[in-house]
């Protein structure tokens, strides 16, 4: 009873949704589905008449046309309903995409993708997105249409024997809780199916895809990972199978008890026709009414089940509105003129998480300063990067500007005033010039110098075009090299003109001189600017103020590269190491 009270709920709370994305359709669409079900009943309504009247040799002209009208709407009807829920659907389906996208802008911090829950959720919505949204309407719609169907034809059909009436209905009940049950049972197959899809799609996107075919190819991994793709489909197909089964054992019975009821009630009807009871045109309007209480009745069973299946699809999609990220938002202003940065006992656990990558790390920052961030691999560079830039906020300890915290100033606001270039930088399937401006206005004069500052040579800009899509997927795309995209992800740092910059080893892939002369370059045409830079090169050390060490997530050093070099021994045996390398 209360699972099917949250059913009705959800249905409700859907058929609100249509009504939120397309009004006028929504009306269309509903006003429709009973007027089809009263024509069903009008049509044999007036089958009926007409037989009893040519029976009793009577004038039936009028119930003829009657038939015909009601024949020809029933006809004609559906074909309108269908165009109606077609446009309905397209509109469903954006505006349920917008308001996924709308969220997904909500969402300040990047602790929601620590979740692995969020990315089950997320990866079912987006497998669904294009058809889900189609069986809500079709199933939603028929649903409405088939109980209406059923209720008429079943309060016909009562008139002459409720006993038929009401044994139909108690086969119906079962069938339709057995089936809502089997659907979510389906449904939680499907969610697993989910989890499972994300590895088979890697594994096959592994073979198929250009970006590892060179090392696929290389090493062999051709059986190994095909392998792996046949045991997860196997395991994956046998669940779905299971239910399959399931559905198709409930549904034969059912339908078999259906049919007993209705040869009864054939029996019924003959019986009392020949017997002089009733007329003739009864036992005419049993056959056809039965046909359409067997196949609404059906179609209710089904759709409803199927209908259940795409609720709780939805009941993703309100779980992921639901999403919150308690990122504490505040509007005090950020300080564009400050004076110190401060860092002040700053600890960190990421969230699903034990480990703390961050301990008690405390420094301060002037105005203008550049600071290279450096240490060993897992020491928790890029962690306090993020913590910078306010993805995260600190477990325990405060970031401030001038005394300002960093969590009680305006998030959008700081966010102006940063910019940085990540190890990871995204490579947009969008033109060169919208690849730079990253969303902002396009002032194409400034794109190009931003271009040129980041390294890349005016040749190389009018090769490729401001207007090249930066991706051979698209007609008339390109494809660039490393460190051509890393120059564009530069150049989309510049443009953004933060007075604050982050730079996450963006030049990783490039050679140690290409690297230092970037850096070189960067800090150059920033000179006003306070930048923060990962590097594990110590050769481009030598552009920065002062050089923050940091060991196991606590900061073992914080002074000049020349300081470092005489009292930091963990820091003189890491220059040492690479400068031996390069002798």
């Amino acid at each position: 009873m209360k699972k099917a009270k949250q059913y009705f709920q959800l249905l409700l709370k859907t058929y609100k949704l249509f009504f939120k994305s397309a009004p006028a359709l929504s009306i269309i669409v509903f006003v429709i589905a009973p007027i089809q079900a009263l024509l069903t009943m009008l049509s044999i309504w007036a089958s009926q008449r007409v037989i009893d009247s040519l029976a009793a040799k009577q004038n039936f002209w009028l119930d003829i046309e009657l038939w015909i009208v009601a024949t020809i709407l029933v006809q004609i009807l559906p074909s309108v309903a269908t165009s109606m829920q077609g446009m309905l659907t397209d509109k469903l389906t954006g505006f349920l995409n917008l308001e996924l996208m709308k969220k997904s802008k909500k969402l300040n911090s990047l602790s929601i993708f620590d979740d692995a829950d969020y990315f089950d959720v997320v990866t079912l919505l987006q497998e669904d997105a294009s058809w889900r949204p189609v069986n809500l309407i079709v199933f939603g719609i028929s649903v409405l249409q088939s109980l209406l169907t059923v209720v008429f034809a079943l309060g016909y059909l009562a008139r002459f024997n409720w006993l038929i009436a009401v044994a139909l209905i108690a086969v119906m009940i079962p069938q339709s809780l057995l089936y809502y049950r089997i659907q979510q049972e389906a449904f939680e197959t499907m969610v697993e199916r989910s989890k499972n899809s994300r590895f088979l799609h890697y594994y096959s996107g592994l073979l198929l895809d250009r970006v590892d075919a060179k090392e696929v190819r290389l090493f062999n991994m051709f059986d190994s990972i095909i392998n792996k793709y046949m045991k997860l489909f196997n395991s994956t197909h046998k669940m779905v199978n299971k239910v399959r089964q399931k559905q198709l054992a409930i549904s034969s019975l059912f339908l078999a008890v259906a049919a007993a009821v209705t040869g009864l009630g054939f029996v019924w009807f003959s019986t009392n026709v020949a017997k002089g009871n009733l007329p003739i045109g009864v036992l005419v309007v049993y056959i056809s009414i039965i046909g359409y209480i067997s196949t609404s009745m059906a179609r209710l069973v089904e759709d409803s089940s199927l209908l259940y299946d795409s609720l709780l699809w939805i009941k993703k999609y309100y779980k992921f509105m639901d999403y919150q990220d308690h990122f504490l938002l505040e509007n005090n202003s950020f300080p564009k003129d400050f004076q110190v940065l401060e860092v002040k006992n700053v600890s960190f656990t990421y969230p699903f998480s034990d480990v703390e990558v961050l301990h008690d790390v405390n420094f301060e920052v002037k105005r203008g300063e550049k600071i290279a961030v450096v240490g060993m691999n897992g020491s928790g560079k890029t962690t306090l990067v993020k913590l910078l830039m306010r993805y995260y906020d600190p477990t325990s300890g405060k970031i401030q500007y001038d005394h300002s915290d960093l969590t009680k100033i305006a998030l959008q606001e700081y966010r102006d005033n940063i910019s940085a270039t990540f190890q990871d930088f995204s490579k947009f399937k969008l033109t060169l010039a919208e690849n730079v401006t990253a969303g902002k206005p396009v002032d194409r004069s400034r794109v190009k110098e931003s271009l040129l500052k980041a390294g890349l040579s005016e040749a190389t800009i009018d090769q490729i075009g401001l207007d090249t899509i930066l991706s051979k997927d698209f007609k008339n795309g390109i494809d660039l090299s490393g460190g051509q995209w890393q120059k564009i992800a530069l150049a989309r740092d510049i443009y953004s003109q933060g007075n604050i910059e982050f730079l996450d080893e963006p030049t990783a892939a490039l050679d140690p001189v290409s690297e230092a002369e970037i850096y070189k370059n960067f800090i150059e045409h920033n000179k006003a600017k306070t930048i923060f830079f990962i590097t594990h090169r110590l050769s481009a050390v030598k552009y920065a103020d002062k050089v923050l060490l940091l060991s196991n997530g606590t900061v073992s050093g914080f002074d000049t590269h020349e300081e470092l070099l005489k009292s930091n021994p963990e820091y003189q045996k890491m220059y040492q190491l690479q400068k031996e390398a390069y002798l």
